[in-house]
């Protein structure tokens, strides 16, 4: 009997599974369970942050915050523009943080994926002298973070 308790208690108080709906360019939509963030945005699931900067100002947001997060138009060497909205409704337009890039892997109902944006292996590779111009290799419109 007590063992059932226990077990029923342990699921009880288990957190929810965190999810986010990656929006892709294709009109596409993932639901991404679990996910891992890496880039301008680093964590697991909902103790992730977005690293950005507004002007001068540069912080650390917690996704547990965000509601949406719309990515900007690229420009080569300079950082993504993002319209942030919180979950109190609040709009941000702010700019990602140090890295051009994110990349979410998680697990879909098609298995585990990996999401990069921009997706470099998409490219033909080439030699250059300079930057990569990644316009053509974006993938994700935007990501979206429901309530549980």
């Amino acid at each position: 009997m007590s063992f059932i308790l226990s077990t029923f208690l342990m699921l009880w108080l288990q957190s929810p599974a965190s999810t986010v709906v990656v929006g892709l360019e294709d009109g596409q939509k993932l639901v991404v369970e679990n996910p891992e963030f890496s880039g301008f945005i680093q964590g697991l699931g909902a103790q992730a942050v977005l690293m950005y900067r507004q002007e001068k100002f540069h912080g650390q947001m917690p996704l547990n915050t965000v509601s949406r997060i719309d990515f900007g138009k690229y420009k080569r060497g300079a950082p993504f523009p993002l319209l942030v909205t919180l979950k109190n409704g609040m709009k941000l337009e702010v700019q990602s943080e140090r890295r051009y890039f994110v990349t979410v892997r998680g697990k879909t109902d098609f298995g585990i994926v990996t999401i990069k944006h921009p997706d470099p292996l998409s490219a033909p590779l080439r030699l250059s002298t300079r930057s990569a111009n990644r316009k053509n290799d974006l993938t994700i419109q935007y990501l979206e973070f429901p309530t549980s």
